[in-house]
């Protein structure tokens, strides 16, 4: 091409004309010999028309096809960066320097290089906002000068754009959403009076004359509450119907970040009935905006998920979504189905009401086949692996609670190899990368790369999740999962990217993340594998899950209180979250010390110190909180030594001088029940998690209770925490408060009071509570005590699903019938009562109990505990009843 080339209206024309449809000469503008006419085309003036002219040019030298782009490599990346470094067009498209064409061509331009290349960064994505604000202005009715069809046509582009940088997490200002509000509501006023009713409202009849009489059927009362869809809006504009739904779907993506605004979209009334006839839309579009605006409050907003009716309606056209082959790119219906699917999992779990809603129709066998169709692809590309992780992603929420799906997957026996094979394919990724560090360092440099994930980091996340929703079946443990390749390709994915993390932090911060959050999942899986039931718990066992778990615990990458090796270290890894990671790994560990022998408990403890695990009682995140104090109960359960451990560790002495001869003597004691009662103090019971945390506690305080009659002194004493367990006890249906009424609360308050008052020599006790029985009688009666425990037995195990709250009902079977039974692997320091105590013990300890009894009376538990005989929860009133005989007997031998 001409060196000599002179870029003015003529030449600009001609360039045009050679370059439609001639992909070589557009190759040869970009190359770096041509490089001169491309930095040509990149000077911008004054003229409007030539301006207009090089944005032609420029959209069609960068409108490449995919497999060119790939060829050109560096020289198409740095066109494409010297295309964002312009900065007089997107300077006077925030002011009003600019013509309105050149405006619309130029975000049309920056659209098609993010489109085609999504990692170069665009600086002046602030001026662009500014200009969006100003036109949405323009663009509003009240407006002193009409926009121009280019103005609107700007206003699209803009759309799209920020819709693109949306996905990158980039934050907007507030600003912006005041006028696009005022112009959707703009849009769905003037379209309003044109929704057709499927239904008659019936309207009073008006007195006014025929001409002062408006139609306006969105004014009737009640109808927010309507059960029905009026008919589609009929759009005809095409500029109308782009607005309106890129300007919805930019709406729902902004509002997160404007969450102080009050009066929003989804409060007026009029507006949703608009959007809501979008459902029945046949643009597409439309449908999916609508879709979008309704979904958003159901995931973002706390209470929303109790409209039952909304999701009635929306369910039908966000399934039939998934019947259209061309859908607008910023639409995912895999992951809007599955946002809601994980949704109802935390609220209802065992009825979730989209799964019910699947269950009715037949769409999730069509989706399987499909899946099947992907996996028995010969070669998988991006979109293919694109769409496989959708799948099993969708597979892992449809299983996660539900029996019926988890059996119907189970069904197909190549799944589980494929799942092995995904598993595989990843640990042999990462150990060749290890493998290689040192020749990537030198090819790279020491400098921190920054490395993007491997490209299955996603596929085995979603491999991954399902095989944890898979574990939660105590029948799929003991059948289908029973390989012990399963629990070895774990192990083996949980080493390899525990050691990827502490070796390649020079690979960036992306590729790190990708690999904690795999690591993270890799734990949950192995939490369910380690069950007392399953088959495969000591094999994890022999290959060293506690050790790797203890190094773990002890990295300062995923233990805050220990320090950093190295600043470069603690910088690369700054702002990656870990919780997943720290809360699995404790969960692990709790799993493994449950209705375990106490010499477990005390190996466990030589791996990982009681300190270890107390460094994470404060943590940052509730989740790991819970599961350290979840972990602390089981391991003080039936434990004497496993208690004294705990006190030792919150012990605070100090030595003094005796005045009286001057020895030193020991000034102090144990802070932990101050400590107890001050988290319970500081925890939000409204808080699912911090609610479950609450209960950990509880049951703690029930297994010192049921040490010894010191450690039930100790607990008798602490008023707060007894005042707490007065709040808890005291609500009701009626009367809910801060605890919400929550029954597995007021179980485990009523096993604190109950371990309280249980007199440490049973035989004498049970004298007590069956006096005036024979001994035959006294015999029964003690089992009839026993099973009106409501933990009693495990034989059901096998009809459950093994989610959390099955888990913790096992846990408090373990601490509430472990009160009187004795530990036969160690009686010398266990919980031994020995029946030929002698009198004076006896007597000694009934008379405790009796005085423990009398305070609770006075602080008007008696009363409470009488109340909870009527609670909602079958375990509550069992567990009421039964201490309230007992404080009945102990108030009686008062007075005996």
């Amino acid at each position: 091409m001409d060196r000599r080339l002179c870029l003015n209206g003529g030449d600009l024309k001609k360039l045009s004309n050679v370059l439609i449809g001639d992909q070589l000469a557009k190759v040869q503008i970009l190359i770096p010999s041509q490089r001169h006419v491309f930095d040509g085309l990149l000077k911008f003036g004054t003229d409007s028309h030539i301006n207009n002219l090089k944005l032609d040019i420029l959209n069609m030298v960068l409108n490449l096809e995919e497999n060119i782009r790939i060829e050109l490599g560096q020289c198409f990346v740095d066109a494409v960066d010297k295309v964002y470094q312009i900065k007089s067009l997107p300077q006077g498209l925030a002011t009003t320097a600019n013509d309105s064409t050149t405006n619309y061509k130029y975000v049309r331009l920056i659209n098609l290089c993010l489109e085609n290349y999504e990692t170069c960064s665009y600086p002046h994505a602030q001026a662009l906002q500014k200009g969006l604000i100003r036109l949405l202005y323009r663009c509003l009715g009240n407006s002193n000068q009409l926009a121009t069809v280019d103005d609107k046509k700007c206003v699209i582009e803009l759309f799209k754009f920020f819709l693109y940088m949306g996905k990158r997490d980039q934050l907007f200002n507030l600003e912006l959403l005041v006028p696009l509000e005022n112009l959707l509501s703009e849009m769905a006023e003037k379209y309003a009076l044109n929704i057709n009713f499927k239904y008659v409202i019936r309207v009073k009849a008006s007195k006014s004359s025929a001409a002062s009489v408006k139609y306006d059927p969105l004014s009737n009362k009640g109808l927010e509450l309507n059960s029905s869809i009026p008919n589609a809006v009929n759009i005809d504009n095409p500029l109308d119907k782009d607005l309106l739904s890129l300007g919805l779907a930019l709406y729902s993506s902004l509002y997160p970040h404007g969450k102080e605004h009050k009066d929003s979209l989804w409060e007026q009334v009029r507006f949703e009935m608009v959007v809501s006839s979008l459902l029945k839309s046949g643009d597409i579009d439309l449908k999916c905006c609508a879709l979008d605006f309704f979904i958003y409050p159901f995931l973002n907003e706390p209470e929303v998920w109790q409209q039952k009716q909304r999701l009635k309606q929306i369910l039908p056209y966000l399934v039939d979504s998934f019947n259209y082959q061309s859908l607008p790119w910023w639409f995912d219906p895999f992951d809007r189905l599955n946002s809601l699917i994980e949704l109802y999992h935390r609220h209802e779990p065992l009825s979730n009401p989209v799964i019910s809603f699947l269950s009715k129709t037949n769409v999730v066998y069509g989706l399987l086949t499909l899946f099947s169709q992907c996996l028995s692809l010969k070669y998988q590309n991006n979109s293919t692996l694109r769409s496989l992780t959708k799948f099993i992603r969708l597979c892992a929420s449809l299983s996660a609670f539900d029996e019926l799906y988890r059996s119907l997957l189970l069904e197909e026996k190549p799944l589980i190899h494929h799942l092995e094979n995904g598993m595989e394919k990843h640990l042999n990724l990462l150990q060749e990368f290890l493998l290689n560090k040192q020749l990537i360092m030198h090819l790279e440099g020491d400098d921190s790369l920054s490395l993007p994930p491997l490209y299955d980091s996603e596929i085995t996340m979603a491999w991954l999740l399902l095989l944890k929703s898979f574990s939660r079946s105590v029948t799929a443990l003991r059948t289908s999962l029973k390989r012990n390749r399963l629990a070895e390709l774990l192990l083996n994915l949980l080493r390899t990217t525990y050691k990827t993390c502490q070796e390649c932090e020079f690979a960036g911060r992306d590729f790190l993340k990708a690999e904690i959050g795999i690591m993270g999942i890799t734990l949950g899986g192995i939490c369910n594998f380690v069950v007392e039931f399953s088959y495969l718990q000591s094999f994890m066992l022999k290959n060293g899950i506690v050790e790797i778990i203890g190094e773990i615990l002890t990295d300062p990458l995923f233990n805050s209180k220990q320090p950093w090796p190295s600043e470069k270290r603690r910088h690369v890894f700054e702002g990656i979250s870990t919780d997943e990671v720290e809360t699995n790994a404790l969960w692990v560990l709790r799993h493994l010390m449950y209705n375990c022998q106490n010499s477990e408990k005390l190996d466990l403890l030589i791996k990982i110190p009681m300190s270890t695990i107390l460094e994470y009682i404060n943590d940052s995140s509730w989740s790991v909180q819970e599961q350290c104090f979840q972990l602390i109960r089981n391991l003080t359960c039936n434990s004497r030594k496993v208690v004294n451990i705990l006190l030792e560790n919150f012990k605070n002495i100090h030595y003094e001088s005796d005045p009286n001869d001057g020895k030193p003597i020991t000034v102090g004691g144990t802070y932990l029940f101050e400590y107890l009662a001050r988290k319970m103090k500081l925890l939000d019971p409204t808080d699912i998690v911090q609610r479950k945390t609450l209960e950990g506690i509880l049951y703690i305080l029930v297994n010192l209770a049921a040490v010894n009659e010191n450690k039930k002194e100790l607990v008798i004493e602490q008023d707060e925490i007894l005042n707490i367990l007065h709040d808890i006890l005291s609500e009701s249906p009626q009367r809910v408060s801060r605890y919400s009424n929550d029954s597995k609360l007021k179980l485990a308050s009523l096993w604190v009071l109950n371990n309280l008052l249980w007199n440490s020599m049973i035989s004498r006790y049970t004298h007590y509570a069956l006096e005036g029985y024979t001994p035959s009688q006294e015999s029964d009666s003690r089992a009839l005590i026993h099973q009106n425990s409501p933990f009693s037995s495990n034989n059901d195990i096998d009809k459950v699903l093994m989610d959390d709250e099955e888990e913790d009902e096992e846990e408090d079977d373990q601490e509430e019938n472990g009160e009187d039974t004795s530990d036969t692997s160690d009686n010398d320091d266990e919980f031994v009562h020995h029946s030929m105590s002698t009198d004076s013990a006896s007597h000694h300890a009934n008379r405790a109990a009796i005085e423990r009894c009398n305070k609770l009376v006075n602080m008007g538990m008696y009363d409470l505990v009488k109340q909870n005989i009527f609670d909602e929860s079958l375990s509550v009133r069992e567990k009421a009843r039964t201490l309230l005989y007992h404080m009945d007997l102990l108030l009686k031998g008062t007075n005996i």
